[in-house]
Formats: structure tokens, C-alpha cells, sequence
């Protein structure tokens, strides 16, 4: 379950929600917290919408391309729902989704975006880890500015996410 007060969502334009989208995943969590003193689960920093990469373990861990030049290109996720709500933080597993849908997201670097405009992630750009961000020359593509554009009434980013291993940009 997602954090009621977070803005993501999965876009679709069919009667089931997950009809337009690509390969589902649960990964855990890499290093999640433990829970406190008193046994309540503590939450983690990957929410809904965040770019997550599998490492070499299976776990997940938020995406950062500014190594990407060297160790690209990574088969990339989005996460559907984090570890930072209470049922993420008791597990510490996440459902991720890879390619293929359109999603609303609310983690992206402040700037004027356009449809069409390349994405990635990262914390070059004043971003940060696995925070949506314009894509500079050479970096792994991981998503698409959508039609919708960018909303600055709900502080919210219309992002196609494509199927695959996408490539940099030229």
C-alpha cells in the first residue's frame, strides 16, 4: 500500500489498472532499518515513484546515473509502493514496475519540463538519488516527459516509462 498522501499513480487508460503495464517485481530492500527499541517497524527512504536498480544481491537500491558512463546501462524499476509506509517498513520489500506505463510522479528535480524531454535520475543537477531529473548527453535514458506534461498546480510530472534497457542520450 502507498502512503495516502503521496501522488503517484499508475496511469492507464483501460478498465484494469495494470493493463498497459510491464514486468511486476517485489524486491527487498537493501540495509533496511531495523525496527525500533520497542519492535515498531521503522520506515525506509524508498517511496512511491522512486527509480530503483537491482544490485548484484537481488535487493533493491535507489537508481543514481552519474556512474552511468562507466557502469551503464542497468535495467532500472520504479517503485509502485516503498518501504516508507507501515506495511513497506514491517516487510521491507517493494513492488517495482519495469517499463511500459504511464505514471505521475512527484520526486523529480524543480525545473521547466517539456513533453517528449528525455529523463533519468540522480543527483547531479541539484537531484537526488533516484529522483527524476532531464537527462544530460550520454546518460541512460529512464523515462519520458508525457503528454501531460508538468502539472505546477499539483506539483506532479507525467512520465512514460519505457519497456527495456533504454539507451543514453544522444
Amino acid at each position: 500500500m502507498t502512503l495516502l498522501n503521496t501522488k503517484f499513480d499508475i496511469d492507464t487508460h483501460d478498465p484494469h489498472s495494470n493493463a498497459l503495464a510491464g514486468l511486476m517485481q517485489v524486491l527487498e530492500v537493501k540495509n533496511p532499518p531495523a525496527p525500533s527499541t520497542s519492535g515498531t517497524p521503522t520506515p525506509g527512504t524508498i517511496g512511491a515513484g522512486t527509480i530503483v536498480i537491482m544490485d548484484t544481491d537481488g535487493k533493491a537500491i535507489p537508481a543514481d546515473n552519474d556512474d552511468a558512463k562507466t557502469n551503464a546501462p542497468a535495467c532500472f524499476f520504479v517503485a509502485v509502493d516503498g518501504d516508507m509506509d507501515l506495511d513497506g517498513a514491517f516487510v521491507h520489500k517493494i513492488t517495482c514496475i519495469q517499463g511500459g506505463c504511464e505514471m505521475t510522479v512527484e520526486n523529480y528535480v524543480t525545473a521547466a519540463y517539456t513533453p517528449g524531454q528525455l529523463l533519468t535520475c540522480g543527483h547531479t543537477a541539484g537531484g537526488s538519488v533516484g529522483e527524476w531529473r532531464a537527462a544530460a548527453t550520454g546518460e541512460q535514458i529512464y523515462g519520458i516527459v508525457g503528454p501531460r506534461g508538468l502539472d505546477t498546480v499539483n506539483s506532479t510530472l507525467d512520465v512514460f516509462l519505457p519497456q527495456g534497457i533504454a539507451p543514453a542520450a544522444p
